[in-house]
């Protein structure tokens, strides 16, 4: 044991603090508001709180001369009541003296409290509980300070205060997790203690100090848990210590300090403090493009007119009073989304408090590992989704592979929904490919897609840029007859050499109409033609069919390409 030896001051502190920690006082039976009837002048989501305080004597009300009156649980229940926030107030289990392990006691054996002959049990005042305020700790640690009688020496265990902190902050933990247990959405507020002797000589304040700062430490490490905040007093008890602490020999507030503590819990109450309740407005839907947003009716003294919907300050749309529900559409995918809601009723008022919802989009989910990003990510996958193209065994789509002859062959047969042809081709070199690809390669044949040179199909060869251009323009020229598209307006690619007057138009028109993209006015008609140009190529031919319409084709005509195209946007 290591002793101190201070003033007689610090004697007189110690009595005081021994004669603090009794628990001699009882509870006032008179701990219970009724329901909050305030009215409403204008619709609201806002829900009043049902209010529980648990502690030692700061909360259960003893003041400065040692009698039990309003501590800063009352005066914190009384704002909410003045706001109409307030739905019922209990500190039915706040007494003085009480430690952390106290409380957690009572919440493990689920302690029973006798009010005005009814009894009421911990566990239910705590479920029932939105808002629950913990001032417990001081009550630890000073348990540890001892006075002789005869020499007024104040003696400590510099060791046992620090565990006896440490202690502190896993019973609030243990404290804050069992009522959490029971009540998982109660907004937890734990209360940091402030310097009760500021009145004691300046040689001693250091060491109060220094064993606030510990047990403050303590309150705070634990309040780091899920819906729980830290409420500091030490400052603005000190700043005005006269006032807040008027007796020297008693560490409680005076009336007025526990008002100025009630505040701080106020400010915090009321910045994070859940009013609206998280399902007065959800998003019930969502998808890549579109959020469903649903919300629960506004209470108001009349009739609710209308709700307005706002994507931040934008009002985007306007439902009836009985409507509880609203879709909006063409968002972008994987964006999020600011959303809020606002009652009116038929006398225009609007609600203050209104909830309000951010939301993110869904992202698409790629079918392949490696074309997140790719530029023809979206043909590519739009092609894939109608079954025009597959991927491989390994989950790739590998896009910036050439595009093989036989692979072509599959691509415009299953494109064109051609039905199977079984007929022989003049093909020595497909034999070691699967059945449905030489199905393929049978169609193509028999529709005249495809053909064969000396016997052979060469079904590895790459196609060229140039040559699948061809393939498709073809298809869509057969299709579309007299209804072609005039070319001569269009610039051929300054690279197509000595390709014939068919390709080099194909090509030509189709850059014009914005089918194929040109680089600096190049095509590169002899590289491969990629697997992702070719679904880009297939794909973007709707815009073709588009163009087509607007300009007065026959629904006949129109139906042909359609049917030709079909796969590129089902």
């Amino acid at each position: 044991m290591r002793k101190k030896f201070l003033c007689n001051w610090f004697a007189i502190l110690a009595l005081v603090l021994y004669v603090g920690l009794a628990p001699t006082q009882n509870v006032s039976a008179n701990t219970t508001v009724e329901e909050n009837t305030t009215e409403v002048s204008a619709p609201t989501w806002v829900a009043s709180a049902s209010y529980l305080a648990l502690g030692d004597s700061l909360a259960a009300g003893m003041d400065h001369l040692g009698e039990m009156g309003d501590g800063y649980a009352d005066y914190l229940a009384g704002t909410m009541e003045e706001t109409g926030l307030l739905e019922s107030f209990n500190k039915t289990f706040a007494a003085p003296g009480y430690t952390t392990k106290d409380v957690l006691k009572d919440i493990e054996e689920n302690a029973t409290r006798d009010v005005g002959g009814k009894s009421i049990r911990l566990h239910d005042a705590i479920a029932n509980a939105g808002l629950i305020t913990i001032s417990a700790g001081a009550n630890d640690v000073l348990a540890h300070v001892k006075i002789d009688p005869t020499t007024f020496a104040v003696m400590y265990d510099e060791q046992a205060l620090q565990l006896e902190i440490k202690q502190v902050g896993m019973n609030l933990m243990k404290i804050i997790t069992a009522i959490h247990t029971i009540n998982p959405e109660a907004q937890v507020y734990v209360m940091g203690y402030y310097n009760p002797y500021p009145h004691l000589p300046k040689e001693i304040q250091p060491l109060l100090a220094q064993l606030l700062a510990g047990v403050n430490k303590a309150i705070e490490t634990a309040a780091q848990l899920p819906n729980v905040d830290w409420v500091q007093t030490a400052d603005i008890v000190a700043k005005d210590f006269k006032a807040n602490l008027p007796n020297p020999q008693n560490i409680h507030l005076s009336p007025e300090g526990y008002q100025v503590v009630a505040e701080l819990f106020w400010n915090k109450v009321q910045a994070d403090y859940p009013w609206i309740p998280v399902d007065a407005f959800v998003a019930d839907e969502v998808t890549t493009d579109s959020v469903t947003l649903a919300w629960k009716a506004a209470t108001t003294e009349g009739q609710i007119a209308t709700y307005d919907i706002y994507l931040q300050d934008e009002k985007i749309g306007s439902v009836d009073g009985d409507v509880l529900s609203f879709t909006v559409e063409d968002l972008d995918e994987n964006q999020s989304y600011a959303f809020s809601i606002m009652a009116v009723d038929g006398n225009g008022n609007s609600s203050e408090e209104s909830p309000s919802l951010n939301v993110t989009t869904e992202a698409a989910v790629s079918s392949f590992s490696d074309v997140k990003g790719h530029w023809a990510e979206g043909a590519i996958e739009q092609a894939t989704l109608l079954g025009i193209f597959n991927g491989y065994a390994d989950g790739t789509f590998k896009p910036d592979n050439g595009l093989t002859r036989a692979q072509a062959a599959s691509v415009f047969v299953r494109a064109l929904q051609l039905p199977a042809a079984n007929v022989a081709v003049p093909f020595d070199d497909i034999g070691d490919y699967s059945e449905a690809t030489q199905a393929d390669i049978q169609t193509a044949f028999a529709n005249g897609l495809v053909k064969g040179d000396n016997g052979n199909f060469k079904p590895t060869e790459n196609v060229t840029r140039a040559q699948l251009a061809l393939m498709v323009w073809r298809v869509a020229a057969s299709e579309l007859g007299g209804d072609m598209p005039a070319s001569n307006t269009f610039t051929p690619p300054t690279d197509m050499g000595d390709y014939d007057v068919e390709t080099i138009q194909a090509i030509a028109t189709m850059s014009g109409l914005g089918v194929i993209s040109l680089e600096d006015g190049a095509f590169h008609p002899t590289e491969p033609a990629t697997r992702a140009f070719a679904a880009s190529l297939l794909t973007k031919l709707l815009s073709l069919t588009n163009q087509c319409f607007e300009k007065g084709l026959s629904r006949r005509s129109m139906d042909r390409l359609s049917r030709a195209v079909f796969f590129a946007w089902g």
